[in-house]
């Protein structure tokens, strides 16, 4: 062997050696580049302002709520139309017209009250086609085909709205206007867009591994903030639009919507979820990926919870309550909750589980009206079971 061959196979062999040595496990997995100055977690509380806290190097706020608090503000007037045939004297109930009510649920033909909101319809944001959005096609459009059915019995039903409800003919019960079974429909709607919409946005779209996957070592194009920061940032937003969220139900103005239901519902952990968004953008920032998950797995668990707990709560009032119209409207909730369960992933609750449980109470030919504390019971119970409350 020559003295070139030899040195050629010394260094094949290093070479092969070098290789071999190196597993898959020892390559180093280059770190998403900082962006940001990084933010101690220390300095955030329950006063600290989410919309202004996280800025760039120029000391402009990178937070941006975006579609998510216009779709809350479309949801407010959706509700708020509905409610209109739920009003205490002297006010005067209203029939509604369903091409309003489908205007307003699809962002179609400039339904709302301000300029601002019928050009974000006009640029595509709605509400319709983010419910269920999670599911896949067919299961997204059964939700949605659900809903414009009970936008449809609604306005039936309040075609009645100035008769006494009674079995099998809709009408008012108090101030609450049933259909012809006893459910009060505009309630049932509202709840179920809690899980459909914000829910199933917050914890099964925006804020699941892949979406925290997002970029973050360079803003959007055109934007102040990357694709994870806002990802985020939306899921704030189907929550509340404030710069702080409230967590007491005892302070006014309330939240609404699901953030309400948390402060009323499951008030002992709206302080910690409100910080764990906090938390969460700023370890989005300080690239913590193990600190974003826990967040992320805390606000999804609490909300989900949020949500059986309402629905246990709504039922038990409907078994406590001797006066119809109570009865009624917290028969209402509770259905529109339990509806709502289907979106509650963490707990491993899927769309055959929640219609059991739903079937059990309204599948009868008498619906409300035949109810029996039995049925009541045994939904409380699973919903107990299931999310172990």
């Amino acid at each position: 062997m020559t003295t070139f061959s030899r040195t050629a196979s010394l260094a094949l062999f290093v070479a092969a050696l070098g290789l071999a040595s190196c597993s898959k496990d020892d390559v180093a997995t280059p770190s998403t580049p900082q962006l940001r100055a990084k933010m101690d977690y220390a300095t955030l509380s329950g006063t600290t302002p989410y919309t202004t806290s996280f800025k760039d190097a120029a000391g402009t706020s990178t937070v941006d709520l975006g579609a998510a608090a216009a779709r809350l503000d479309m949801f407010t007037e959706l509700n708020s139309y509905m409610a209109t045939v739920a009003v205490a004297a002297p006010a005067t109930p209203a029939t509604l017209d369903l091409a309003k009510l489908r205007n307003l649920y699809a962002g179609t033909n400039a339904p709302f009250s301000t300029a601002t909101l019928n050009a974000s319809a006009a640029a595509g944001v709605q509400l319709r086609d983010k419910t269920a959005a999670s599911f896949p096609d067919a299961a997204a459009t059964t939700v949605r085909t659900y809903l414009d059915t009970k936008l449809a019995e609604l306005a039936t039903a309040s075609q009645s709205v100035n008769q006494v409800a009674t079995p099998g003919n809709a009408g008012r019960l108090g101030r609450y206007l049933v259909d012809g079974k006893g459910f009060e429909v505009n309630q049932i709607i509202q709840k179920a867009l809690l899980g459909a919409l914000l829910l199933d946005q917050i914890g099964n779209v925006l804020l699941t591994p892949a979406s925290l996957a997002a970029t973050n070592s360079k803003v959007a194009d055109g934007k102040l903030y990357t694709e994870r920061e806002h990802n985020w940032d939306m899921a704030y937003g189907y929550l509340t639009s404030n710069a702080i969220m409230t967590t007491d139900y005892n302070l006014t103005p309330r939240e609404r919507f699901l953030a309400g239901y948390l402060n009323e519902k499951n008030g002992a952990a709206s302080p910690g979820v409100y910080l764990a968004f906090l938390k969460g953008r700023a370890a989005i920032v300080n690239n913590d990926d193990a600190t974003l998950k826990a967040q992320a797995d805390l606000i999804r668990t609490e909300l989900e919870k949020t949500l059986a707990k309402s629905a246990v709560s709504y039922l038990t009032s409907w078994k406590a309550a001797a006066a119809l119209d109570t009865k009624a409207h917290a028969l209402g909730e509770g259905i529109g909750f339990v509806y709502a369960l289907r979106f509650c992933t963490k707990y491993g609750v899927d769309t055959a589980w929640a219609d059991s449980v739903l079937n059990g109470m309204t599948s009868g030919s008498q619906g409300a009206w035949g109810l029996t504390n039995a049925q009541a019971d045994a939904a409380i119970s699973a919903i107990n079971a299931k999310f172990s409350l």
